[in-house]
């Protein structure tokens, strides 16, 4: 072997720690770099030449090499800030951003996001956050065909956002109105003897229905309800409105001063309870009406070419449903009737039903949702066709049969879902029919019952106490104005408006590779994927093994400065030493050429 050998040898020696100093350097200088992910650099040993000794076949080094540079994609720590837009992972993952008038790709860490004047969120480079738009666009309630429909569990996935990631852009800072769908009511009401406010000796059952005068001011007593709950319901406009729903118990006997019995009620199972129900709005506000004629202008939409009866005219304008909730020994709802105004009717296309409210048997078992629950309509806009459940249309003879009034129904949700194919056991039957009959009432035949009910937490009553509201909810909700945001575990942007609405938005997309030191580094704390990283992996936040997303956080660099200067050192020893080498050498060289002279 050479003297200039062993000169190339340290040569290399030099090469190999200078890259290493090269990349000790970037790291340092990258310590407070956003989300910046350190290297390090493995040496191996160069070529090896083949010599003889007396011992046999020898194998000298030539040096060494920076053969491979890794890189540590650890987490680094995590820094609060003021900005509800700067945003972590903790665990696995990277965000996708798009480069503004391209689709190129890129992947990053850096979560320093906030929205631009086009109200994209994008990133101090300009590149735009990738996610999932949040549809809010609900199916509508629609009526129960005679499948049989039952309630799903609530969804625990990470998934909100649909469709194919895109542009995260709040392009509307307007939120349109919602009209109300659902109302649901958890009451615990009470036992007690003389808790039935309202009492009748020919219909028992439905006696606070009977003194509900909507031509009156209030139209009913205050006295004559155990209990009442109020709910904001919003119709297609967005306009606000009050519903109120009241409760009576009725007494299952009812006897005279001499102790004879003016009426039981039969066949209703020892120790239950059963209480009245009346679902209502202020009358002035109920724009149903009956007996009119509908027609259509020349853009399909259907009008009263004749003007029928205004329900404000009717002792019974405002009340939308009545019924009975029935509970058993344990104080728990098991059964519900309900009626609406002609529920049961079979008008032809295009027609108002003719019958007049104020007529007991005009108010019939009403139809269910496709949830299973009983619904009624609140047409507060007047709109034809939308005065019971049952008014249908024909577009003027132009389309097949279709329900307008089932855009604007409203279910009601006490707790009970009729889950039968065929449901309400109603036999025909009208509040008319529940009539003292022989000093009786037969419960099982009269009442338009459930056949098959699915309880969740429901309405409960009591032994003793006063009657009390648990909980009461309703969709729908008027115009608003996004005025703030924030951003959840799962990536999900909620918007929150000045209705006091708070909407899911967009979902942030994640991304994840197999292969982590495939990637290639572009700069600006950016990387895209190459053959060696594979393709990347999506998903959402806080599912299949991706990290959460931390708002009001910002992800540091992972560099260890001690590491890096123990580092520094060493490598400094290493180059020093290499450089000693090549000095040695050089002098052993000069005493070679001295020889010859």
């Amino acid at each position: 072997m050479s003297l200039s050998s062993s000169m190339w040898a340290s040569v290399s020696g030099l090469m190999a720690h200078g890259n290493k100093m090269n990349i000790v350097g970037n790291n340092i200088a990258n310590v407070s770099t956003l989300s910046y992910k350190g290297q390090r650099a493995d040496f191996s040993d160069y070529l090896y030449t083949d010599g003889g000794s007396v011992s046999g076949t020898t194998q000298i080094g030539q040096g060494v090499s920076t053969y491979a540079v890794l890189g540590d994609y650890s987490q680094g720590s995590f820094e609060s800030t003021n900005s509800a837009s700067d945003l972590a992972i903790d665990g696995n993952g990277y965000f996708k951003v798009r480069k503004q008038n391209s689709d190129q790709m890129y992947y990053t860490r850096a979560g320093d996001f906030y929205f631009n004047n086009k109200r994209e969120l994008q990133n101090p480079q300009g590149l735009i956050l990738q996610g999932w738009e949040v549809d809010n666009n609900s199916s509508s309630v629609v009526f129960n065909s005679g499948s049989t429909t039952t309630s799903s569990s609530a969804s625990t996935t990470a998934y909100k956002g649909t469709g194919s990631p895109k542009d995260i852009v709040l392009d509307s800072w307007n939120l349109p109105p919602k009209q109300t769908q659902s109302v649901s009511f958890t009451m615990q009401l009470s036992n007690d003897v003389g808790t039935d406010k309202t009492t009748s000796d020919t219909y028992p059952m439905n006696a606070m229905f009977d003194q509900w005068n909507g031509t009156l001011t209030p139209p009913l007593a205050d006295t004559a309800s155990a209990a009442q709950s109020s709910i904001n319901v919003y119709d297609e406009s967005g306009t606000k409105h009050t519903m109120t729903v009241y409760y009576d118990k009725v007494d299952t006997t009812k006897t005279d001063s001499s102790g004879t019995k003016i009426y039981s009620i039969d066949n209703l199972p020892s120790g239950y309870t059963m209480y009245e129900y009346l679902v209502t709005i202020p009358p002035s506000e109920d724009n149903r009406s009956w007996g009119g004629t509908v027609d259509y202008d020349s853009s399909g939409t259907p009008y009263y070419a004749t003007a029928g009866t205004s329900f404000k005219s009717s002792t019974k304008a405002g009340v939308l449903m009545t019924g009975q909730m029935i509970f058993n020994t344990s104080g728990q709802l098991v059964n519900q009737t309900a009626y609406t105004y002609g529920a049961t009717e079979t008008p032809g296309d295009d027609n108002t039903i003719a019958i007049d409210p104020a007529d007991r048997s005009s108010w019939q078992p009403t139809k269910l949702s496709s949830n299973g629950l009983p619904v009624f309509s609140a047409n507060f806009s007047g709109t034809p066709l939308c005065n019971s459940v049952c008014e249908t249309a024909d577009h003027n003879g132009t389309a097949s049969t279709y329900s307008i009034v089932e855009k604007n129904i409203i279910e009601l949700d006490f707790g009970l879902k009729d889950t039968s194919s065929t449901p309400w056991n109603n036999s025909g039957n009208t509040l008319d029919s529940l009539l003292v009959n022989s000093n009786s009432i037969d419960y099982l035949t009269a009442p338009a019952t459930m056949t098959s009910t699915n309880r969740s937490t429901s309405s409960t009553v009591v032994t003793s106490g006063n009657s009390s509201v648990r909980t009461s909810t309703a969709d729908g909700y008027a115009a608003g104005v996004l005025n703030n945001f924030n951003i959840d575990a799962n990536g999900i942007i909620y918007g929150k408006y000045d209705n006091n609405e708070t909407m899911a938005l967009y979902q942030i997309s994640m991304y994840d590779f197999d292969n982590l030191q495939g990637l290639y580094r572009e700069g600006n704390n950016l990387y895209s994927q190459t053959k060696e990283s594979g393709t990347a992996r999506q998903g959402v936040a806080g599912d299949s093994g991706f990290g959460s997303v931390k708002s009001y956080n910002i992800e540091q660099s992972n560099v260890d400065m001690s590491r890096e200067f123990v580092q520094m050192i060493a490598t400094q020893r290493g180059f020093q030493a290499n450089s000693k080498t090549i000095t040695t050498v050089d002098s052993m060289l000069e005493t070679v050429i001295g020889m010859k002279r």
